[in-house]
């Protein structure tokens, strides 16, 4: 990407000299950003949560054009609205230079034709900034307004283009309008949580502390350019499960990925940049140069929300950053001199004569990046291919998931083969090296004794997991610092092959992936083999606060094989199904009588006090209601189910539980309608019909006063 991007960076240095051509790119630009925003637009007023209406995007919302990520989009629609400005400032340069701005003569410009370029550019940037705010990207709205009044306060300071505020202004005041009739109470209570802006960003700041600490490990040359995935989690101290595939804050990232080196030539490519922007706008004499003031409202804006988000490492965003800064270099003044200079001479002959070094050095220096730019294109085919292959692969997952990996031959085949396609296309990827082995590990463990759940490992099996275990040692040489892989290989040797080197890989997995729950959990797990409860109890605690679906594996360890069922009760917490679970595991052990009775009554004491508000969850009086029936209390059992009904009208089972509640206490009438709502719900209910037909016979079935419906 980094190639790709240079090379729009050159081309549009090279190329667009010109002030026309110059003009017509940011056209161009301001065209495809107001298309964008225009399908931004529609989607807030009519969308369906798609992106065209078509392309899920994995959150069940689409409100930021052809971008799933609303910052990205934030980002993307900056630069395009700086292109628009940039170009209204140069048609207004052109047009109302040497005339007096007033009131009647900006309003007979702008109802003349001349002005319809003008209205569009408007348009867009109105549309492009309410978008934004619609979108509730923070840091886009945000860097907008500061970008928007560090450019008000230099157009304002400069004296070729005095008086033309009210361009800002109109602007302003379009997107407001915009924006109280789309949307402004989402827009005022998601700038409202800016007041809470550490605690909300206390995810990203830590991220940005940790790297910070990967940095000085890596001062100079930095980790490699696209490392932060598998380099940052050994420094992670975070409680977010999910791998965090990009630093939020570009600065940090580029400072951990190519060290001082990198970040410096960064800096300087920025000064550079910048220095062009001031010199532009302190030429008042030429109107193309007015563009800069565009061009530095979209640079500031990305730079100011670089600091939060990871928005270039978008390709979009990535080449409209190098298009804006190609364009403030191309603005110089000898660049536009040579332009103006080649309407008498040809340029292409000029350069050529003025060129220096030979024939033959062009022609190396030719063959030499088109080399670079082959391998880069066959490199990223085969990236192309291998992510194709991995779709397919994710996809067979998520079905093998929901069965818990109890799946069929041809199943397994599917998957093994797809991931192994990935692999071929891409051998250094540590990623699909790793889960192939994974997904083999996982066909040949499918058959378990039914009495002890352990996997029955016959001769061959094991010469599978031998040659598992080998390539498990290949894909660690290629990323030494990848938790997972050596986790799920020293859980091999550990526990199947009885290898003593387990224990070792197992515990550096943990050092390098400390916020990965599974590592977590299998290195608990070696903890309390090994008879260290405390150390378990403190991995155990992270792996349920990183994935809270770890909690039964845990429990079932403290409970069937280290014989602790209070750490089991302690490391349930607060948290009333945990405390439920682990009472029902303990039932019928006479010798934890004492500790079931203390669970059950630590779950009842949490739900009452849960119940008492007005705005107890149903789940919470549905269960104590269920408590309450078991303690024959059936009063108290009818009350919170009817609550709980209240709130969730469609639980059947749980309408049904009142219905034998109310039975029991003789309210046959009101039993017999609540079975009857209960089959209106579920007509096939087999035990709510019985219900009825044996209530309908008995006495009192139906009430005069209050027959059932």
């Amino acid at each position: 990407m980094i190639l790709a991007v240079a090379a729009v960076f050159f081309v549009v240095v090279n190329v667009f000299r010109r002030p026309e051509q110059i003009k017509r790119l940011l056209a161009a630009i301001a065209i495809i950003g107001g298309s964008i925003a225009l399908l931004a637009l529609a989607q807030d007023l009519l969308g369906n949560g798609k992106i065209y209406w078509m392309v899920a995007t994995g959150h069940g919302e689409a409100y930021s054009g052809t971008f799933i990520n609303h910052s990205h989009y934030g980002q993307f629609m900056n630069l395009s609205i700086g292109a628009a400005l940039g170009l209204i400032l140069v048609k207004v340069h052109e047009t109302f230079t040497g005339k007096k701005v007033t009131p009647p003569v900006v309003f007979e410009y702008l109802s003349s034709p001349a002005a319809k370029l003008m209205w569009f550019l408007l348009a867009m940037i109105i549309i492009g900034a309410a978008t934004i705010f619609v979108s509730l990207t923070r840091g886009g709205m945000v860097s907008m307004l500061i970008a928007a009044g560090f450019t008000t306060l230099v157009l304002s300071s400069r004296q070729s283009l005095k008086g033309r505020g009210w361009i800002m202004a109109l602007m302003a005041l379009g997107a407001f309008i915009c924006v109280l009739y789309i949307g402004f109470d989402a827009v005022y209570d998601r700038l409202a949580t800016l007041r809470n802006l550490q605690d909300a960003g206390s995810g990203r700041w830590q991220i940005v502390k940790d790297i910070t600490t990967a940095w000085t490990k890596f001062p100079v040359f930095g980790t490699g350019l696209g490392t932060h995935e598998v380099v940052y989690p050994m420094f992670d101290r975070s409680t977010i499960a999910a791998l965090a595939a990009h630093a939020e804050n570009e600065y940090a990232q580029a400072a951990e990925e190519t060290g001082l080196i990198g970040l410096t030539a960064l800096v300087c490519f920025g000064i550079v940049v910048w220095v062009s922007y001031v010199r532009n706008i302190r030429s008042g004499s030429v109107p193309i140069r007015s563009a800069a003031y565009g061009l530095g409202f979209g640079l500031l804006a990305i730079m100011l929300h670089s600091l939060s988000d990871f928005g270039q490492h978008l390709p979009a965003n990535a080449f409209l950053s190098a298009v804006c800064c190609a364009l403030l270099l191309g603005l110089r003044k000898e660049s536009l001199g040579l332009a103006r200079a080649g309407k008498k001479n040809n340029p292409t002959a000029k350069i050529a004569e003025t060129s220096q070094g030979s024939r033959g050095l062009r022609i190396a220096v030719l063959i030499c990046v088109s080399t670079v730019w082959a391998w880069a294109l066959l490199s990223a085919n085969s990236a192309r291919l291998a992510e194709a292959h991995w779709k397919k692969v994710l996809t067979v997952e998520q079905n093998l998931t929901d069965k818990d990996w109890q799946a069929s031959d041809e199943e397994y085949i599917d998957l093994i083969s797809n991931a192994a396609a990935a692999a071929d296309y891409q051998p250094d990827n540590v990623k699909y090296r790793h889960w192939l082995n994974v997904y083999r590990w996982e066909s040949i463990s499918r058959i378990s004794d039914p009495n002890t759940g352990e996997v029955i490992m016959s001769e061959q099996t094991m010469e599978f997991v031998r040659r598992i275990v080998d390539e498990l040692h290949n894909a660690r040489l290629l990323c030494p610092t990848y938790g997972p892989t050596y986790c799920v290989l020293g859980q091999l040797e550990k526990f199947t092959l009885d290898d003593p080197n387990g224990a070792e890989h197992i515990r550096k997995g943990f050092q390098l992936a400390p916020c990965d729950p599974t590592v977590c959990f299998v290195t608990g797990l070696l903890d309390a083999e090994e008879q260290q409860i405390d150390a378990s109890f403190e991995k155990f605690s992270r792996a349920i606060e990183l994935d809270g679906g770890f909690f039964k594996g845990v429990a079932d360890v403290y409970i069937k094989h280290v014989s602790r069922p209070d750490l089991a009760v302690a490391i349930a917490g607060d948290n009333t199904s945990r405390l439920s679970y682990v009472a029902n595991a303990l039932a019928g052990m006479e010798e934890h009588k004492d500790i079931v009775e203390k669970a059950q009554a630590r779950v009842i004491e949490l739900l009452k006090e849960k119940c008492s508000g007005p705005d107890a969850p149903a789940w919470a009086l549905a269960s104590l209601a269920n408590i309450c029936r078991k303690e024959k209390d059936n009063e108290a059992a009818i009350a919170y189910y009817r609550r709980a009904l209240a709130l969730d009208y469609s639980q059947v089972y749980w309408r049904f539980a009142l219905a034998r509640l109310l039975a029991d206490t003789d309210r046959i009438p009101e039993a017999i309608h609540e079975a009857r709502i209960c089959l209106r719900l579920r007509p096939e209910f087999k035990a709510a019909e019985k219900l009825i037909a044996d209530l309908s016979v008995l006495p009192g079935a139906v009430d005069e006063k209050n027959p059932a419906p």
